[in-house]
């Protein structure tokens, strides 16, 4: 037995060696890459600045207190008009009653309850509707049924804003981290980030998938997985009243390190949130969960019925000094055993800071702490991280 063991490691082994050194040329190249995009992107804002401080034409116009104001719609806020002026980087965050009026010449593609519709926004109605007229058709729409605003790819037929226009329910960002150190000490590492949200109506879809792998090596010492981590979640909730939500989760991850081969965490229950705005929101969660957690070799399985408490939140700060914006979110998440919580407990938190610097590109600070009941000693319970991301919006 112990020679078959031997032998399926062996085997296992080679396409693993093969896949981090596939890993390790990945980094040492991607550090230029990375490089290179965020100096041409650099490079191509300015000049595109330029090219539409020069060339551009269409424009929306919006009266705030008797003053005329040219530039672009940029997002229709619960109570904000967010405006972005002709020739400015900025964007302005207007209360709708502090509008007189809005007249676009850009068409906008206008996803609410379920329909979707282009047209130009034409009148600003009790400060809580919009006009818009859709070709000889005129339609109001309440400013709080708005699920996504964007300009029509007649007006900017951009790979972007065609990414936008096809999928108007859905959004998400992928944040990519490399870092590779020589000398006494060689290190490679690799970190990825992928969010999704999908919501249409009462039902909303948020999909996270994040991936850590880290190698070291000190001197002449074999090269060693000082990280090899993975954790997906898949979440519903059903909407079905003002900011009160049903949800199911469902949580996988391994975590090699760590000595966690595979562990899953199903759970329900109800959710509520404290809403400022779309961007300003603080959500307590609480329901059951079932975790399920396979250790490698020496340690024996561990299941148990736990509770579920969650709380997410975020706030985005506008008009920053130097910045513009900064956005603020994080999550925790607590599955402590019902029958043992002092020995059986999951718990996970983590605490983002995120800069846009483009309409498509930011940067971001990713804060975690993972805490559970380990059973090797060595390792411990605790783990924290700290990772500097570089992020693309869709």
């Amino acid at each position: 037995m112990q020679g078959l063991k031997r032998i399926d490691s062996l085997a296992f082994r080679g396409p693993r060696q093969f896949i981090y050194k596939g890993l390790h040329m990945f980094v040492k190249l991607s550090k230029y890459f990375l490089f290179f995009i965020v100096s041409t992107l650099t490079i191509y804002g300015a000049v595109d600045q330029q090219k539409r401080a020069a060339d551009e034409e269409i424009k929306d116009t919006i009266v705030v207190h008797g003053m005329v104001l040219y530039g672009k719609i940029m997002k229709f806020g619960p109570e904000r008009l967010s405006f972005k002026l002709l020739y400015s980087d900025g964007v302005n965050h207007i209360k709708y009653k502090d509008i007189e009026s809005i007249n676009t010449e850009y068409t906008y593609h206008i996803s609410f309850k379920r329909i979707d519709i282009e047209g130009r926004i034409v009148g600003l109605e009790d400060h809580e509707y919009i006009k818009v007229l859709e070709g000889e058709k005129s339609r109001t729409i309440k400013i709080s049924d708005i699920d996504n605003v964007v300009i029509s790819e007649l007006d900017d037929g951009s790979f972007e804003n065609r990414v936008r226009n096809k999928f108007p329910y859905t959004k998400g960002n992928i944040n990519v981290g490399l870092e590779t150190e020589s000398g006494t000490n060689n290190k490679d590492s690799v970190d990825i980030m992928l969010n999704l949200r999908r919501k249409l109506a009462e039902h909303e879809f948020l999909f996270n998938i994040e991936y850590a792998f880290e190698t070291t090596q000190a001197g002449d010492s074999p090269e060693v997985e000082s990280e090899d981590e993975l954790t997906a979640s898949l979440m519903y909730k059903n909407h079905f009243a003002n900011n009160q939500f049903l949800y199911s989760l469902m949580i996988g991850e391994y975590d090699r390190p760590r000595h966690i081969k595979d562990r899953y965490i199903p759970s329900v229950g109800y959710g509520y949130r404290f809403r400022l705005d779309r961007t300003r929101w603080l959500e307590p969660s609480i329901g059951l969960a079932y975790t399920m957690t396979e250790y490698t070799e020496t340690y024996p399985d561990n299941d148990f019925v736990a509770g579920a408490f969650g709380l997410s939140g975020a706030y985005q700060f506008e008009n920053v000094p130097y910045i513009n914006s900064l956005i603020i979110d994080g999550g925790v998440l607590y599955f402590p055993s019902i029958e043992d919580m002092n020995n059986d407990w999951i718990f996970r938190s983590n605490l983002n800071f995120t800069v846009p610097l483009f309409d498509f590109f930011s940067v971001k600070l990713a804060l975690g702490l993972t805490d559970d009941s380990n059973p090797d000693p060595e390792v411990g319970n605790n783990k924290e991280t700290a990772k500097l991301l570089f992020g693309l919006e869709f």
